[in-house]
């Protein structure tokens, strides 16, 4: 049967980043449904768009009140629905690699295979640590990022982006730490979506999802190395495919390279679509 792709975004995204990789499955003839994670369009505000600086910075955030609980539930519930109509491939990027590496545990009998791409796969320390290893040296997005910061994300419990705010020697950073191959044109299409607001997942105890041997570590699982990223570094990326095959040797990740920054994908997605079609395939749905 041919599966039915799930697709969870990152950090500062939305359902919509997928709109192009869907439309080339969908070419392929798969059905694929891209999951909204918990408060896409917070910090899409007034203040924001007119860049009322004082306003914006003193605004609330739902983001503030949301746990990981919040953010695994619709991933968990999207694959039990599409479950009846036959396998799932549950697609992770970036950051969504948390909610689906914790909804992997909780129903990993309903999931046929997990695609972590350049994804967070956390097996043996708390999430917030791996940013802080040497693999994670080289990464140009907090740098990127930091001038862009409203405010203090562990006092105010989320992060807040000021994306509209960069300049252009800013934006030419952010560009070149997130999807470099992307025309400046291009990325101001990627900047002009970015969602200000952001769970701040770094620290805290309800935030230390990990795979789990007996469930998570069950699953056939692939991990889609991102060669160009230099957000999520391949050191860092290979980390976590290393991490995932020592809890389970006998279980490790199908790994396949794109040569891709970290979003540029996004904007051209048939490299990634060929991919997904052939593990597809491999799986036993036959070629079209």
């Amino acid at each position: 049967m041919i599966p039915t792709f799930v697709f969870v975004h990152g950090s500062g995204s939305s359902a919509h980043g997928w709109t192009p990789t869907q439309r080339e499955m969908a070419l392929r003839g798969y059905r694929t449904l891209a999951v909204d994670l918990p408060g896409r369009g917070a910090g899409f505000t007034r203040a924001y768009h007119e860049q009322d600086l004082e306003t914006f910075a003193a605004e609330p955030s739902v983001m503030s009140g949301l746990t990981a609980d919040d953010f695994v539930r619709p991933v968990v519930e999207a694959v039990e629905r599409v479950r009846h109509h036959g396998p799932v491939f549950l697609v992770a990027h970036s950051f969504g690699g948390l909610p689906v590496t914790a909804a992997a545990n909780a129903i990993p009998e309903l999931i046929d295979r997990v695609v972590y791409i350049a994804a967070q796969c956390p097996v043996d320390r708390a999430p917030g640590e791996y940013p802080a290893l040497p693999a994670w040296s080289s990464s140009a997005l907090f740098p990127a990022t930091a001038p862009l910061l409203v405010g203090d994300p562990s006092r105010q419990g989320f992060v807040r982006v000021n994306w509209r705010g960069a300049d252009r020697a800013q934006r030419d950073a952010l560009r070149k730490a997130i999807s470099g191959e992307l025309t400046e044109e291009e990325f101001l299409q990627v900047v002009v979506t970015s969602q200000p607001d952001e769970v701040f997942w770094l620290t805290g105890q309800e935030w230390d999802v990990r795979a789990g041997k007996d469930s998570w570590g069950l699953i056939p699982r692939t991990f889609v190395r991102l060669t160009e990223d230099r957000s999520m570094p391949l050191a860092a990326q290979d980390l976590y495919i290393a991490g995932g095959d020592a809890l389970t040797p006998d279980n490790p990740f199908d790994v396949h390279d794109l040569e891709s920054s970290h979003a540029g994908f996004f904007r051209r997605p048939a490299g990634l679509a060929a991919i997904l079609d052939r593990l597809s395939v491999r799986a036993g749905a036959g070629s079209r």
